[in-house]
């Protein structure tokens, strides 16, 4: 879900191939849009674009439902024109044929340029796209496998599009952009590569870089520029690929976009710094790092655990650290919340105040203190939340978890 400056909801339909268009100031429907008119199938990610030129763009990444390795024919990336007073308020102005997805977008700051993930393709693990003019969107860049070292000669160095098979599924999902350099950067978290996108130049640069985790959901800049943090699910507690320590939940990479270059690999443990307690053979045997928010003055971050594996694993906390050297952060403990498995997303109040932590198990929303670093409510919602958005007439909308707003 992303929330306007004046207002506006927009939400994906996955199943049902549309956008719905709400006032968020009464929850009163505007819209429903379909989500192309190309073909595209399965809206699932979505950004707001930076405010560039006095414009501005809700941008829904259609996921596709075609096979992986197939023809493709249903994932494209469209635009919705979100500026308020535009003639063109709240209509698809602009469209552009992606590769298959899931897809995850970085953009950057200051330029109509997006660099867009597909987690199902080895032609174009990365595109970069240019929409100065979204009624004639044009590609840049493009990032395939010989790109990350995937060149064919050995299954070892072969792209894959699906686990199991021999070879290597570069698997990219996550995307944040430096508000400093402009440079998105992308988690391959197939691989455990990171890959730095200089998106201002025609064509597009690609700079890899390596680390010794894998997996990942997300990736947060430093408000202040240069830094930015991806979450790994590994090195963990009792990972083959990877092992860690016990109670490790997994870690972060933090990224100099200057260099552009990984400069740390920080264990996340999942009560804290002073966790040594294993997990094995309990339900937080599958806790694992995703999402990740950092407070909008930066001084910590945040990781609303989620779970892999089964159904039955479990996860009940909120793992913070410290940002006084925002090149090494230290952990500090962690806030217990509610019951969840699987992914677990979360939302920053528009005055950064407050964290917004939904629970799927336990049926709650945990409010934190940003601040303070500590939950300060709790309370009963519908069943099964996963995703959040917050509005105020005072504070306008929740912070995107998307593109940083121009400087």
């Amino acid at each position: 879900m992303r929330v306007t400056r004046d207002g506006v909801l927009l939400l994906n339909h996955r199943d049902g191939d549309t956008i719905l268009v709400v006032d968020a100031r009464n929850l009163r429907e505007l819209a429903r849009i379909p989500s192309s008119s190309m073909g595209g199938r399965r809206p699932v990610h979505a950004y707001l674009t930076p405010v560039i030129g006095g414009r501005q763009f809700f941008v829904a990444l259609n996921d596709g439902v075609s096979t992986p390795g197939q023809p493709n024919t249903d994932n494209t990336a469209l635009f919705i024109d979100v500026t308020p007073g535009s003639p063109t308020h709240l209509t698809p102005v602009g469209e552009v044929r992606i590769g298959q997805g899931h897809q995850k977008a970085a953009f950057h700051p200051t330029l109509p340029r997006m660099a867009v993930s597909n987690i199902n393709d080895c032609a174009e693990i990365i595109g970069v796209y240019d929409f100065a003019d979204p009624a004639a969107i044009r590609r840049i860049g493009v990032l395939d496998a010989r790109g990350i070292g995937l060149d064919g000669a050995t299954p070892a160095t072969t792209c894959t599009l699906a686990a199991g098979r021999p070879g290597v599924r570069p698997a990219p999902h996550g995307a944040a952009t430096d508000p400093q350099t402009g440079r998105g950067v992308h988690n391959l978290t197939g691989t455990g590569q990171f890959v730095a996108v200089d998106m201002g130049g025609e064509p597009a640069g690609f700079t890899v870089l390596a680390t010794r985790g894998w997996g990942g959901a997300a990736l947060a800049p430093h408000p202040a520029g240069r830094w930015l943090y991806g979450p790994q699910y590994a090195p963990r507690e009792a990972d083959q690929r990877a092992p860690g320590v016990a109670c490790q939940v997994g870690q972060i990479a933090v990224i100099d976009a200057a260099a552009p270059a990984v400069v740390a690999e920080l264990s996340v443990l999942k009560d804290g710094p002073a966790c040594t307690r294993p997990l094995a053979a309990t339900p937080e045997a599958g806790a694992r790092v995703g999402y990740i928010a950092v407070a909008p003055g930066g001084e910590r971050l945040f990781l609303p655990l989620g779970t892999l594996g089964p159904e039955t694993m479990r996860a009940s906390a909120v793992a913070v650290f410290d940002l006084a050297d925002p090149a090494r952060p230290t952990q500090r403990g962690s806030i217990a919340v509610g019951l969840h498995n699987g992914h677990r997303d979360m939302a920053v109040t528009g005055d950064g105040a407050r964290l917004l932590v939904p629970a799927n198990i336990a049926n709650t929303l945990t409010v934190i203190d940003m601040a303070k670093a500590e939950a300060v409510r709790t309370f009963p919602v519908a069943a099964t939340p996963n995703r959040g958005a917050a509005f105020s007439a005072t504070t306008g909308p929740s912070r995107p978890s998307g593109p940083p707003p121009a400087r």
